[in-house]
């Protein structure tokens, strides 16, 4: 059953889904800090050992190599972890969804009470209650 209202609270996955391009990148790199930085520091320890390897300073391109590969490691562990922090929260996602359709009726049930609506009772369908 679609309730109507006016009021329509504020849903943070529908504001997500809305965002465009960057906006949605700047979004998801508030919420995993660590894998931007990880990706930065990857590149940069990849740019450093191609600069090694084009001057012929081959320890320093191994140690800058050596550098990438862990670089990398410890991004994909923040991608990972940070993922598995944020549905861990102790709930599912059938929970979140009956305890968001739970608000939002409570929400409309007090718009109705500040706009003096009523609602329609079980009851009221009953033959007797009419007069």
């Amino acid at each position: 059953m679609v309730v109507p209202s006016s009021f329509d609270p504020y849903d943070a996955e529908d504001a997500v889904r809305n965002l465009k391009g960057f906006q949605k990148l700047w979004y998801h790199c508030k919420q995993q800090p660590l894998v931007p930085i990880g990706v930065v520091a990857t590149c940069y320890a990849l740019t450093r050992s191609a600069i090694a390897v084009r001057g012929g300073r081959h320890k320093e391109a191994n140690k800058y190599f050596t550098a990438r590969v862990v670089l990398q490691g410890l991004t994909l562990v923040a991608l990972v972890g940070t993922s598995l922090y944020m549905q861990s929260d102790g709930k599912s996602q059938a929970e979140k969804n009956a305890e968001k359709a739970a608000r939002r009726k409570q929400l409309w049930l007090e718009e109705l009470d500040r706009q003096g609506g009523r609602l329609p009772s079980s009851s009221s369908t009953n033959n007797n209650d009419r007069v």
